[in-house]
């Protein structure tokens, strides 16, 4: 029932049309916390720039960055280069048939190793994310999320993939997922399992599971500056590990007991950087989420008594040379900020 629904159902994703691992590969990481109609075009961007693992291994990561930059999640990117590159240099660039083989490379967990050997290997492997979670959840009737229901779900699931064609039932999940058994609303009628589904049975589909409430998460507040020398503005490049690893940025610092922004920029600025500078009035504040956090960044016009020469991490760029380097998208919504200010 199932793979003659997505027979009829499925959709036409640019990677469904590739039979690549390495295409079917670069989705499933893109598509990490990503909805479709986001990824489509970065996928579509990516492969025209680097459409093999060869191209991808010999390229350097801020070029990389660059072409993901505005999808988020930056480490997906990271991991995905540095595991491209070990296929390239250590695996003859050969991505492994064996799913231990592909699970051990940087940034491919269970999700990512099912949905790829199942999808271009058709190798028997589930590929649970929440969608299949949810609807699997419904068919069984789990409302607690618990170790041993999670077990029961995988365990049905298993079975499923083993009864034939795991890359299109694998995949007929995913649609269903977003089509008809979203966590906010259903179509049951449509649904293969409409008839065996005890939460469709219940008359009450959308309490299963049960909902665990998201987590209060902190605000932070941030000072930025915006250091100009002449037609030039001063860019600094985050490390590679950690939040937004290798993207570039304005220099900012993070305001913890209330303490007067422009006093601890002039301080950052000439501790880390060198540079003197004199802070003038506030540009104005921007709001951004992450996972994890909120932050509230202010803006601050200032100016360079000088202008050193640059490091590897620190650039001094015209502001319409920007659009060369890889920002965050609360950059950017700095950016908007000053444009705004000079319109």
């Amino acid at each position: 029932m199932i793979l003659q629904w997505y027979s009829l159902n499925k959709r036409d994703l640019p990677w469904r049309r590739t039979s690549d691992p390495y295409k079917i590969w670069l989705s499933e990481v893109m598509l990490q916390q990503t909805q479709v109609e986001t990824v489509i075009p970065y996928y579509e961007k990516w492969i025209n720039h680097y459409p093999t693992i060869k191209s991808v291994a010999l390229e350097n990561i801020d070029n990389l960055l660059k072409i993901w930059e505005g999808l988020g999640y930056y480490s997906r990117c990271r991991n995905f280069h540095e595991a491209i590159k070990d296929i390239f240099y250590n695996h003859k660039g050969v991505i492994p048939k064996q799913i231990e083989d592909f699970k051990s490379l940087k940034g491919v967990g269970v999700y990512i190793s099912g949905a790829v050997m199942s999808i271009a290997f058709d190798q028997t492997h589930i590929a649970v994310d929440g969608n299949q979670s949810r609807i699997i959840a419904r068919v069984l009737g789990v409302k607690n999320q618990t170790s041993r229901n999670l077990k029961r779900i995988n365990n049905y699931l298993t079975k499923l993939v083993k009864e034939g064609n795991p890359s299109e039932i694998n995949q007929a999940l995913m649609d269903m997922g977003s089509n008809i058994c979203k966590s906010n609303k259903v179509i049951c009628v449509d649904c293969p399992f409409h008839f065996s589904c005890k939460a469709f049975q219940s008359g009450h589909p959308l309490s299963y599971p049960k909902k665990i409430l998201p987590k209060t998460i902190p605000t932070k507040t941030i000072a930025a500056a915006l250091v100009s020398h002449g037609d030039n503005i001063f860019i600094t490049k985050r490390p590679l590990k950690g939040l937004l690893g290798g993207l570039w940025e304005l220099p900012n610092i993070e305001l913890v007991n209330g303490e007067i922004p422009e006093d601890l920029l002039k301080i950052k600025l000439a501790d880390q950087f060198g540079l003197t500078i004199k802070v003038g009035h506030k540009l104005g504040m921007i709001n951004h989420t992450f996972t994890h956090f909120k932050m509230n960044v202010l803006l601050y016009n200032c100016q360079a008594k000088d202008q050193p020469l640059s490091k590897n991490t620190e650039k001094w760029v015209s502001f319409s040379d920007l659009n060369q380097y890889a920002f965050s998208k609360a950059n950017h919504k700095l950016f908007k900020l000053v444009e705004l200010r000079n319109d």
